[in-house]
């Protein structure tokens, strides 16, 4: 008992001492031992991946290889950041009582767009070194991060200092995304009207068209069977708009990954793969991954608001929260590589 009381009373004093002694360890090994800690550990499965997605080829230091795309350590390694970070801003905005909601995530749809269609200028070569690194994954995921929590707690504090005229955490939190995602726009734009600042292999319009028209289809025939059932409580669930958001950003990964790739309609496309989970899939069959993804994202929303409803009755704000990381997991790279494609860069 005495160590639970010592635990509650010192959670956070711990959690910051395990992670200041992980850094620890890490930069001493650096110092001490870099051919392992650095050459063969952080270069050749983090930090040369990113270098190499920079300069758009294999990149060497001391002899050892690293290549563009994720790892299997990276992806990884990565996952757990993620969890632990959900884990961190779910415990942040219980704190503050802020609500998540279909509202707070659409004042955060700014952000995911920011992160994708600067992650697209990155691919155009708009930006240079060393700039270009902080639009490269995972760190323009921290950028985007740092941006939304400043706007969130900016909303907090303006939310409670002026009640009149009426200012929410949502409207200056997605003020303050389009602040940062209207320049990317801008520059997207400019680039499909013509004018490039570098080599393209052509604006494609038909692959858009048809990735969204397939969307549109799939999630508009989920709907109205959803519609169609309202009254059976475990069809009427695919209604809400968190759910149909969560199979609308990972059936425009499926799709545009699979189309791109695969190229079924014999458009001359010639994209790769950098996930090795999704590759496999698509290697297997190249319709497997969107199908999968669907199927995926169908049970998910079954296990939150059927088959665990009453459980996690009074965790909505955590289960909202997992939704709105799912739609970033499949929206964010899923608009990248459409923006991608239909720039032809």
């Amino acid at each position: 008992m005495k160590i639970r009381e010592f635990y509650l009373r010192n959670k956070t004093t711990i959690f910051l001492s395990i992670f200041l002694a992980i850094i620890g360890v890490i930069s001493i090994g650096c110092v001490v031992l870099p051919t392992i800690f650095y050459d063969q550990w952080i270069w050749k499965y983090y930090w040369g991946p990113v270098v190499a997605d920079a300069s758009g080829h294999t990149a060497y230091y001391n002899g050892v290889r690293a290549s563009e795309g994720y790892t299997l350590e990276s992806e990884i390694t990565y996952g757990l950041i993620l969890v632990i970070a959900i884990f961190g801003i779910y415990k942040l905005l219980k704190k503050y009582d802020i609500k998540i909601d279909w509202k707070f995530a659409l004042a955060l749809m700014p952000y995911i767009l920011f992160g994708s269609t600067s992650r697209v200028l990155e691919d155009t070569g708009y930006f240079s070194e060393p700039f270009v690194y902080w639009f490269i994954s995972p760190l323009i995921y921290f950028q985007i991060a740092a941006y939304a929590l400043f706007f969130l707690f900016l909303g907090y504090y303006l939310e409670k200092k002026y009640k009149k005229p009426k200012v929410t955490v949502n409207s200056v939190l997605f003020s303050g995304g389009l602040v940062c995602l209207l320049p990317s726009l801008f520059l997207i734009g400019i680039w499909l009207l013509g004018y490039r600042w570098n080599e393209t292999t052509g604006v494609r319009f038909d692959v858009f068209l048809i990735v969204v028209g397939l969307i549109v289809l799939i999630v508009g025939l989920v709907y109205l069977i959803a519609r169609r059932f309202s009254s059976n409580e475990k069809i009427a669930v695919y209604r809400n708009p968190l759910n149909l958001s969560m199979l609308v950003g990972h059936l425009l990964d499926g799709l545009t990954s699979y189309i791109s790739i695969s190229d079924p309609f014999g458009m001359g496309l010639s994209y790769a793969e950098k996930h090795p989970a999704s590759n496999m899939l698509l290697n297997i069959w190249g319709p497997l991954f969107p199908i999968v993804k669907f199927v995926l994202i169908i049970v998910v929303i079954y296990v939150f608001d059927v088959l665990y409803k009453s459980e996690l009755k009074n965790y909505q704000r955590l289960v909202n929260l997992l939704k709105i990381g799912i739609l970033i997991l499949g929206f964010s790279p899923g608009l990248r590589d459409l923006l991608r494609v239909t720039m032809g860069v």
